[in-house]
């Protein structure tokens, strides 16, 4: 009996200790800086953004930077001091010259951060800017949540650009302006015509161009940049009338080390879940802690060339036979967002 009380001890013993709770101690870590950068020869686009990473228990997703120095020093030594307008945010007035070296320095909290050496890029451009007609297979949920076919018919628009040892990857942002009129019925008081136009955005990735592995051509060639449907519908009232694309591209010349980078983060943004979905520290950057490397700094210095490039496109038969004008706009005025107008267009209307 004594030997058969033991042996219960000794088991409720082991099982009281297998419920034992252990709690790893984490360390609340300071955040790794962040950097965003970009620098082209638009002063009006250039900017460094500076934030923290939070400590693993914090709300917020980034901490303000304060008391930091931001430089440009060119391959000569000059160095340029950044402008802050508030805390983390710099402004620099500097047009990069084509062909020389520039790299950014960060002074904060003791530390050097630095990037490496980037060359300005000569100004980008387009050989050719085209449309073509396609038809592809979407899948929307019906009614009750069963993907279904659909047969979707639109233009895609695309581009050639150069490829030259100088400048072989570009960046582009993108702006759709859909264009239309109203008339209001004869029938009761007049009423003014009415103008009206909203724009598409494009900012789910970002769309990169670069010379496919073992071409030896001078041109990057067909580059899709965005699709338009022929179709208005959940754009505009049925009783109003399409008028017009506007398309706004703007072309940015890049390092292939910025196309890398990009790439990178395009997998981040796309990224569903999966084992081999690539993580935030592997997407790393061109700045280094010089004072302490085993500090970890996220962000990129990116010197790009930049031009901007508009059109204007009206398409309405979606047959093989239907007709397309584009034309090359050549004037730049600023254009709203989204607008109403009555009586008259707009200075900017095409």
């Amino acid at each position: 009996m004594a030997k058969a009380l033991l042996y219960l001890s000794l088991i409720a013993a082991i099982l009281t200790s297998c419920e034992d709770i252990y709690h790893p101690a984490i360390d609340i870590v300071q955040g790794h800086l962040i950097v965003e950068s970009l620098i082209t020869n638009d002063p009006n686009q250039n900017y460094v953004h500076l934030t923290k990473g939070t400590s693993f228990y914090s709300l917020n997703q980034s901490d303000e930077v304060t008391g930091a120095t931001v430089n440009l020093i060119d391959g000569g030594g000059k160095i340029i001091r950044g402008s802050e307008s508030n805390a983390g945010n710099f402004h620099f007035d500097l047009v990069p010259v084509t062909g020389q070296d520039y790299k950014l320095q960060i002074l904060f909290n003791n530390d050097t951060y630095e990037s490496e050496p980037v060359t300005m890029p000569p100004l980008p451009s387009v050989t050719k800017f085209y449309t073509e007609r396609i038809e592809r297979t979407e899948y929307q949920n019906d009614g009750f949540g069963n993907p279904v076919p659909v047969k979707v018919i639109a233009r895609e628009l695309y581009l050639d650009a150069p490829n030259t040892p100088a400048l072989s990857n570009y960046r582009f942002g993108m702006r759709s302006i859909l264009e239309w009129y109203y008339t209001p019925p004869l029938n009761g008081p007049s009423s003014p015509p009415v103008f009206g136009w909203l724009s598409v955005f494009y900012t789910k990735k970002f769309t990169l161009a670069g010379p496919k592995k073992f071409s030896q051509s001078d041109l990057i060639e067909k580059q899709p940049l965005v699709t338009l449907k022929y179709g208005t519908e959940g754009y505009i009232l049925p009783d109003s009338t399409f008028t017009g694309w506007i398309f706004i591209l703007d072309q940015y010349g890049t390092s292939a080390g910025s196309y890398d980078y990009h790439e990178k983060l395009n997998s981040q943004f796309s990224a569903n879940g999966t084992l081999f979905d690539p993580i935030q520290t592997q997407v790393t950057g061109n700045i280094l802690c010089k004072t302490n490397p085993s500090k970890k700094v996220y962000g990129y210095f990116d010197l790009n060339s930049y031009r901007q490039y508009r059109y204007y496109l009206y398409f309405t038969d979606p047959t093989p036979e239907g007709s397309v004008t584009q034309r090359e706009i050549t004037r730049y005025p600023y254009i709203p967002d989204e607008g109403l107008t009555a009586y008259y267009p707009p200075a900017w209307w095409e």
